[in-house]
């Protein structure tokens, strides 16, 4: 632990260097979420704002720390003070994932709530299981994913009720402070047909769920 400390510490010295990759690493800039694990527990994690000079800014508490990056399509390594942290491009999973002190550290683009309804003009954005989710390989609703999606949904639903969600597949889940959660539904509002909808559910350290968002998909049931 004290070397993670340590490092969050020699993040705080800023190197200007331009790195000659950042114009071909576009996808890379953007606020990533890097997760410190030990075992199968998540102890600590923090956002990282990688951009495209080469430079990136580490957020550590209420304060933040700079650095430089590179990336030579396999490896990308974060470099503040004299330390450097090396992570592994994983393509399939879209995350880097790598080793620091004894601690399992895994950066990754966290899913943020889309904005819009459904009578936007531009309609609804579909958010995808991007980086660091964890697609489930058997999508059955147990009764712990049912007893979470309607702790949810009872806070999400408020009012007069136009519109009923059925849980119909596990699609995955993503670590986060917590973790999130993405469920396949049949959602059928009154006198429109029945269309698909992808839930994503949030559940906190205490186990309380809320909706992230409803992304509904423009194919009818």
């Amino acid at each position: 632990m004290r070397k993670l400390f340590s490092l969050f510490l020699a993040l705080t010295l800023s190197l200007c260097m331009i790195s000659t990759l950042a114009e071909q690493d576009n996808f890379l800039v953007s606020d990533w979420t890097l997760s410190y694990a030990f075992g199968d527990s998540t102890i600590a994690e923090q956002t990282i704002f990688i951009y495209e000079d080469g430079t990136f800014e580490a957020m550590v508490e209420n304060d933040s720390a700079t650095g430089t990056w590179t990336f030579d399509g396999e490896t990308l390594a974060l470099t503040g003070g004299d330390e450097t942290i090396t992570l592994a491009w994983n393509e399939e999973t879209h995350q880097f994932s790598g080793e620091y002190s004894g601690l399992t550290l895994t950066m990754f683009v966290p899913i943020e709530p889309e904005e819009g309804t459904a009578d936007s003009e531009e309609g609804i954005s579909i958010p995808e299981l991007a980086g660091g989710w964890t697609v489930a390989e058997d999508p059955t609703i147990t009764e712990e994913i049912s007893s979470l999606f309607w702790n949810g949904m009872d806070s999400y639903q408020t009012g007069m009720i136009t519109v009923s969600y059925t849980p119909v597949a596990y699609l995955g889940w993503q670590v986060v402070a917590g973790s999130n959660h993405a469920i396949l539904c049949r959602s059928q509002e009154i006198n429109h047909p029945a269309v698909w909808a992808i839930v994503y559910l949030y559940v906190d350290m205490e186990g309380n769920a809320s909706v992230l968002n409803v992304a509904e998909l423009p194919l009818g049931v």
